[in-house]
């Protein structure tokens, strides 16, 4: 497990908004609080809306128009003076309900690695993200589903007027992505690698954040409204015992992501009060120590006579102080490159072994072994006739000349390369790949 402190705590990468609580914390939404639905524009990208499935406890999170999701949250700056900060995330291609689940996956892959690469690239097949992720991947249809995750997600852009930097704790302006696809086959099943270019600024981030705020593999566990909950309350409970108060109703909505319709208040009462057992259940919350519950009832201000809502962090949580975990060991099966080794196969028709992967590794080294496993890769895919010997002779002799890239493999590289870093809006490439590769 690894931990994400808030604004003032150990890491840049919480920011927040609890939009709807009425008192309490300098806190707001953290960066990986999932966006709910709304503020669309009035142009769309298509004529037709794509959508996935769809998640029937939530709110509906369309895919196909360019979504924006703003926020405002209150925060304090260095003078004590309290300010209003914006946030907005946009999503090009708009955002599935279980998109941020991938890119959490992704993050927490590199908090893991024992050092970031230096390039700002990885190199991941379908089947190691499918892998690590907890993901299906055992038809074309899994596949176009992961690849268009990844491809939806890397058009986002993350926009924060009051982004806490902790190194000089003031609140900054702040406007990054997360990554780009740097090389994306178009067939569909390939067991080529997706080559993400992170975002120089994200990397940073990354890099001098002390902890991830939450568990990642206790979060794939848990049904999408418990998801969202589990990070609020992660959020919250960093630093204090007591969450924020939230309008309990505006926090059904707009936190957890029920439906707003009015007719269904009732129900959505009866929704959250079950979530809040259920997570009480598991160790999340508990409930207010002066509130004897979890509700209570406004009698003064602006929320006069609505019902507000308030909990305990629960002992499944981090908070801050406690000692970290170290990162475990790397495993030969958290290898993205061995994965990638695996698919060539010697005279033989045996995939390469891990003893050999090892005697390369230390003679060439990672760098090197990385660039030309693409090529080779490449070549299998797209040139499968013309090896003269095995996959993993043609490999070695590769590494043992350092060759230079052929000229198929650069036209290829440039032909899948989706956009670069400063466009910030889809280029006429990736809007007919999307249409073409990843209809639902």
């Amino acid at each position: 497990m690894y931990t994400l402190g808030p604004p003032g705590g150990a890491d840049s990468l919480s920011q927040g908004y609890p939009a709807t609580t009425t008192e309490g914390s300098a806190r707001g939404a953290t960066l990986f609080d999932r966006p709910t639905t709304g503020h669309r524009p009035a142009a769309a990208l298509f004529d037709r809306r794509l959508q996935l499935r769809k998640d029937k406890a939530l709110a509906a999170l369309e895919v196909g128009d360019a979504l924006n999701y703003p926020r405002q949250f209150p925060f304090t700056d260095q003078h004590g003076h309290r300010r209003i900060g914006t946030q907005i995330i946009t999503a090009a291609f708009g955002l599935a309900p279980k998109d941020f689940d991938l890119f959490l996956g992704l993050y927490t892959y590199l908090r893991r690695l024992p050092e970031l690469p230096a390039n700002g690239r990885t190199h991941l097949t379908a089947d190691f993200i499918a892998r690590h992720l907890g993901l299906p991947a055992t038809c074309q249809k899994d596949y176009v589903r992961i690849r268009s995750r990844i491809f939806r997600f890397s058009f986002v852009k993350y926009t924060n007027s009051a982004f806490w930097n902790p190194e000089t704790k003031t609140n900054d302006i702040m406007n990054f992505g997360f990554f780009n696809i740097a090389a994306l086959s178009r067939v569909t099943e390939s067991r080529r690698p997706i080559t993400l270019e992170w975002d120089p600024t994200f990397l940073r981030l990354v890099r001098t954040s002390a902890y991830l705020a939450f568990d990642y593999e206790l979060y794939r566990t848990l049904h999408p409204a418990m998801r969202r909950l589990y990070l609020i309350a992660n959020r919250d409970g960093w630093n204090q015992r007591d969450s924020g108060v939230f309008v309990a109703d505006d926090f059904a909505v707009h936190q957890i992501g029920y439906s707003d319709n009015p007719e269904r208040a009732k129900l959505r009462r009866q929704k959250l009060r079950q979530l809040l057992a259920q997570a009480e259940e598991i160790g999340i919350i508990r409930p207010c120590a002066g509130w004897k519950g979890y509700f209570r009832t406004a009698t003064q201000g602006a929320h006069n006579g609505r019902t507000l809502l308030r909990w305990m962090r629960g002992p499944l949580l981090r908070k801050k102080g406690d000692q970290s975990k170290a990162a475990p060991s790397p495993d030969i099966a958290d290898d993205a490159l061995f994965d990638q080794l695996k698919e060539l196969q010697d005279e033989h028709g045996k995939p390469m072994t891990a003893h050999t992967y090892h005697r390369l590794l230390t003679e060439f080294g990672r760098p090197r072994m990385q660039k030309h496993i693409l090529v080779i890769l490449a070549q299998k895919e797209h040139r499968p006739r013309s090896f003269r010997r095995s996959e993993v002779a043609t490999y070695v002799d590769r590494l043992q000349h350092d060759y230079a890239d052929p000229d198929w493999f650069a036209s290829l590289k440039k032909a899948e390369r989706v956009a670069l870093f400063d466009e910030t809006t889809p280029n006429q490439l990736s809007l007919e790949m999307y249409g073409d590769l990843f209809r639902p």
